[in-house]
């Protein structure tokens, strides 16, 4: 069984994305296009494709007179 790194802030959104909890899985092997990810407990292995997640813009504060 492969052993898993700890995923990176951009690959945890795209976890949580699937609707999975990026604690419990762990990045096996990372492509352009998809993510290996092996479960923490059970070492069960699932491919998801990678997603473009944007971030929301800061507004600057502007003062109206």
């Amino acid at each position: 069984m492969k052993h898993g790194k700890i995923p990176t802030k951009a690959q945890k959104r795209i976890i949580a994305y699937y609707k999975l909890d990026p604690a419990d899985w762990m990045v096996s092997k990372a492509t352009d296009k998809q993510l290996c990810l092996v479960h923490r407990y059970t070492d069960k292995i699932r491919w998801i494709d990678m997603v473009r997640i944007e971030e929301p813009r800061k507004v600057k504060a502007t003062k109206y007179a």
